[in-house]
């Protein structure tokens, strides 16, 4: 991996090392509410609910200090080969500001295949246009998302440092323009649905001073972003 990037709202192929509480939310528990004929629990003077020993509960009451949190946060892991988009969920139990347990889940996550030009092109191969039909498939799962407004797709340009910056600025956009082109006529992805952009050759990937590392780094990648 060479490097993470988290998003406040929630993007594959991802190993999640997570730091749990002691307790995972769904084990644990608190004593029993008391309860009055009406079923309401009961309260004390202070206001704190009256407990019973006699049973352990898994409810949460808001009325009793518990809150149940529930967060998702967007994963993107770049590699190499392409990027990795993961939807995570987070469960918390917290009282008084205090979490008292919590549990991660996947909920979402794709993998899209990094696209290769040639040195100086922006131009789609056949061989470039059959990945992108692979990527148009991967894309199914989340294209009722995309239609609801709760995702939208990055499409980003890079190019490797061979040339003025400037004019590899540009390629890049170009670059990024054939694909979402491709993805619009051809995969019918609402062009309101992606955001097209350019890095030029400001996020190597490979080595610049080698034939390899410059292939790897004339590229797109697609991102399936939770909004």
């Amino acid at each position: 991996m060479s490097y993470m990037i988290k998003k406040t709202a929630v993007a594959l192929g991802l190993t999640l090392a997570v730091n749990f509480p002691a307790h995972a939310v769904d084990n644990l528990t608190v004593d029993g509410y008391a309860r009055s004929s009406a079923g309401n629990p009961v309260t004390d003077s202070s206001g704190q609910c009256v407990r019973t020993v006699y049973e352990d509960s898994k409810e949460f009451l808001e009325k009793c200090g518990y809150k149940k949190v529930v967060t998702e946060t967007v994963e993107v892991d770049h590699q190499p080969a392409g990027v990795g988009v993961a939807v995570v969920e987070e469960t918390a139990i917290v009282e008084k500001g205090r979490v008292l347990a919590a549990k991660e889940k996947i909920v979402a996550e794709a993998f899209i295949q990094n696209l290769e030009f040639g040195f100086d092109s922006a131009n789609l191969s056949a061989s470039d246009k059959a990945e992108l039909d692979g990527v148009i498939a991967k894309l199914d799962p989340y294209r009722p998302m995309l239609r609801a407004n709760i995702a939208h797709l990055n499409v980003i340009g890079h190019t490797d440092s061979q040339g003025p910056e400037s004019y590899n600025q540009g390629l890049s956009k170009r670059r990024a323009q054939a694909v979402a082109d491709y993805l619009a006529t051809v995969g019918n992805v609402d062009r309101r649905k992606m955001r097209v952009s350019g890095r030029g050759e400001a996020e190597p990937i490979g080595d610049n001073s080698t034939e390899e590392g410059r292939r790897l780094n004339r590229r797109v990648v697609i991102e399936v972003i939770k909004d």
